[in-house]
């Protein structure tokens, strides 16, 4: 009698795909089926699993897209989402809406190529999200590419660093572990260099 892998009990088969799908090192997504780690890590994930039947798909699917963290495109942020190469996004938004861990860097001395909305709508009611800011030089840039932040809502786990105000960044995380909907205190805007 063949080996029915959906016949498992459902903890045994989630615990076994959570051994083929997740990995500790950030996922770069170059479309829903092709998912490689950053160099030199290798990524020891087998998502050809999914397509075994269905109902796998969907339940792997879940855990894939679920419990790994994918990297955000720092300039086009929610249109070029990616899991290692910035030059191979993924483009899909049903895989986008799937992810439910976010590293996201914003750089703060450049223009941003995406809207507060979209940041909001993409980055909202997310299980994780880590915000790392920087730019070219300190006393650079404003906090204007993080409007979209102070939007977000919902978020399990936030984590904002690098160069911002300490302050603010502890705002921040508050701010978008908040409730969907809730109103919160305005961040008293501060003259840079930001310390």
């Amino acid at each position: 009698m063949p080996f029915l892998f959906c016949e498992l009990p459902a903890e045994l088969r989630i615990a076994i795909l959570r051994l083929l799908l997740t990995h500790n090192t950030p996922i770069i997504a170059y479309s829903c089926n092709d998912l490689r780690a950053p160099q030199p890590f290798s990524l020891d994930i087998h998502p050809n699993i999914s397509l075994a039947s269905r109902a796998l798909h969907a339940e792997a699917n879940e855990i894939l897209y679920g419990e790994n963290t994918f990297q955000a495109h720092p300039t086009y942020l929610t249109s070029r989402s990616f899991a290692m190469n910035p030059h191979q996004p993924v483009l899909s938004s049903h895989c986008i809406s799937r992810i439910k861990k976010w590293h996201v860097r914003v750089r703060l001395d450049v223009d941003p190529y995406y809207s507060p909305a979209e940041v909001a709508q993409t980055f909202s009611n997310t299980s994780e999200l880590e915000v790392e800011v920087f730019r070219a030089s300190w006393g650079l840039g404003t906090y204007d590419a993080l409007e979209g932040f102070t939007k977000v809502r919902g978020v399990g786990r936030a984590k904002v660093h690098g160069s911002l105000a300490n302050k603010y960044a502890r705002w921040l995380e508050q701010a978008m572990m908040s409730a969907p909907g809730t109103k919160i205190e305005e961040w008293q805007h501060i003259a840079l260099p930001l310390a």
